[in-house]
């Protein structure tokens, strides 16, 4: 088709076309191409709005303040940055971007899900009043709690008919309310009221982080009842342990609730919301649709026996890894039959032969297409290692890893490469570089921290062989010379990879500056700019043979140079 002719497709065969693009910048260049094209385009690019830095908030929500025409298009929107200054209500940041988004919501006709994602409550309330009043559509909403919480009059408690929530607490809640938690419990009260009485059809519920309830209360969630919810992620919430149970045969209380709530697909608990010798009182029938979970590996222990249907597996908590560790996972792994997307996480405090790790690892789950492996700590193995070891994952089309870097590991882009050409049925890499003194607990990506990350997109030709490597690589333009503060205080939960909320860690931390590279690297040995010196320097076969030859080359010119001098 002549490129003159495509702006004259009609609108919905025009948004299909588009929609078969992998990257959504290969869409917003063939946006640029033309103002219809363009506007056909936004309803696309603009569907999901995701600003991450007070910039990119301010400049994006001014954009869309002056162009109603497509801000009408923005479905999803989520906003996340960090505060400039300590006090509250002294930041100038979170009072301009709260007033834009009040200023902006009457243009957001299509928007059904907000997250707020910052380390504070937004200075602005009457934000909430004009999204609920501007927004018919809005019903899902994602709030943190920092060092100010809402009070009783807040417009955020006055939602109804909400299908989903998230609720992140922050570092600025643990240090100002640390002392009262009773008194400052953000889980009663109105909000309990809109979550549970004015949202009889919520559908997912979410709660990163939690302090402990007063003695002798049972958590208003156990005796909710959502008849529609089908995810549900709790961080370190007491609900029912203090709770003297009146028969030896009674089952505890949130017991109850997960065995009255059938329709659960996705459930994320930690060690103090659920206890894994809680788990075997669970009724057989219970969370028969489940397939989606996350938690410690007794919680997976006590649940893989009657829930073998699990396709999505997060282990929350770090396995440590020392010489000669039983590694038990696998044999839970094992009875996973339908595992699909495995998230995974080592602690390695010593030495450790981790060629039969993975291997072991592997063979227990071989059905898996996405696959995350943290190893932190120390050194655990070379990426040319792994490369090779995956191979036997022949669904395996998403691959995240992140280490600790050994001292003569390849850069990142040349690790990228070993693995596409060693697994070309691969789609998407992710590589992350990270420091030893990095606790596991904190996410590094959501943090900046870490020393080197990529992103890579196989691309492939006509038969299906690698051919290039669209590669995104991102270093932090300033280097941590410190080591991360020991704060005894609850952590936030990491993000979810199939969650549609996402938390930070509650670390109040500045963002920082990455230098971020966006190249394009070929992949074919025929096509590789090279030099001699390149070739002899390459890790591959041919450059196994060009280093041969120049050590023999080397040793003949000595030997007629010893023999003619």
């Amino acid at each position: 088709m002549h490129p003159l002719n495509l702006p004259a497709l009609p609108p919905d065969l025009l948004l299909e076309v588009i929609s078969c693009l992998s990257s959504r910048t290969d869409i917003l260049n063939l946006a640029l191409s033309s103002k219809d094209l363009f506007a056909n385009a936004c309803t696309i690019l603009y569907a999901h709005v995701h600003l991450g830095t007070t910039q990119q908030c301010q400049r994006t929500l001014s954009m869309l303040c002056s162009r109603p025409d497509i801000a009408r298009h923005v479905q999803k929107l989520q906003i996340r940055f960090s505060s400039s200054c300590p006090t509250y209500f002294a930041d100038i940041n979170g009072i301009t971007i709260s007033t834009l988004l009040r200023e902006l919501a009457p243009k957001l006709d299509a928007l059904h899900t907000f997250i707020w994602d910052a380390d504070e409550i937004p200075q602005c309330d009457e934000m909430w009043f004009a999204l609920r009043m501007s927004c018919p559509r809005l019903r899902t909403i994602g709030m943190c709690y920092g060092s100010v919480m809402p009070d009783q009059h807040s417009h955020l408690l006055e939602f109804k008919n909400l299908r989903g929530f998230s609720l992140t607490l922050k570092y600025g809640y643990y240090i100002h309310h640390a002392d009262e938690f009773q008194d400052a419990l953000p889980f009663e009260g109105r909000l309990w009221d809109m979550l549970i009485r004015s949202s009889p059809n919520l559908e997912e519920l979410h709660i990163f982080g939690g302090p402990l309830i007063p003695d002798g209360k049972v958590h208003p969630l156990c005796n909710a009842r959502w008849p529609l919810l089908h995810s549900l992620s709790l961080g370190d919430i007491m609900l029912d342990w203090s709770v003297p149970l009146s028969d030896a045969g009674s089952k505890r209380p949130f017991i109850t609730f997960l065995e009255a709530h059938q329709r659960l697909r996705s459930l994320r608990t930690s060690r103090t919301a659920l206890s894994p010798h809680l788990i075997p009182s669970l009724d057989p029938s219970a969370l028969s649709h489940l397939t989606h979970f996350a938690g410690s590996l007794e919680h997976l222990q006590a649940l893989a026996p009657s829930h073998p249907k699990i396709t999505h597996l997060a282990i929350e908590e770090p396995l440590i890894i020392r010489d000669l560790a039983p590694l038990l996972v696998t044999g839970v792994l094992q009875s996973l039959r339908c595992l699909t997307d495995l998230r995974i996480a080592f602690v390695f405090h010593s030495s450790y032969e981790s060629g039969s790790l993975v291997k072991s690892l592997i063979g227990a789950c071989p059905g898996v297409t996405t696959l995350e492996i943290t190893c932190s700590k120390r050194p655990s193995f070379r990426v040319g290692t792994l490369a090779k070891t995956i191979g036997a994952l022949p669904r395996l089309r998403h691959l995240r890893l992140t280490l600790v870097p050994s001292g003569n590991e390849d850069s990142l882009r040349d690790c990228a490469s070993q693995i596409a050409r060693a697994n070309p049925r691969l789609h998407f890499i992710t590589l992350i570089f990270i420091p030893a003194w990095l606790p596991l607990s904190h996410t590094p990506v959501n943090f900046g921290f870490y020393d080197e990350s990529g992103n890579y997109v196989i691309r492939t030709d006509e038969h299906g062989h690698p051919h290039s490597l669209s590669c995104t690589e991102r270093r932090p333009a300033l280097r941590l010379p410190f080591r991360f503060p020991s704060i005894p205080i609850p952590l936030a939960v990491p993000r979810l990879s199939f969650s549609p909320f996402t938390s930070r860690s509650p670390f109040l931390l500045k963002e920082m500056n990455m230098k971020t590279q966006h190249f394009l690297l070929d992949l074919r040995p025929g096509k590789r700019k090279r030099g001699g010196l390149g070739l002899v320097l390459e890790r591959s076969a041919a450059g196994e043979e060009a280093r041969m030859i120049t050590v023999l080359v080397a040793l003949s010119g000595l030997a007629l140079w010893s023999f003619f001098g």
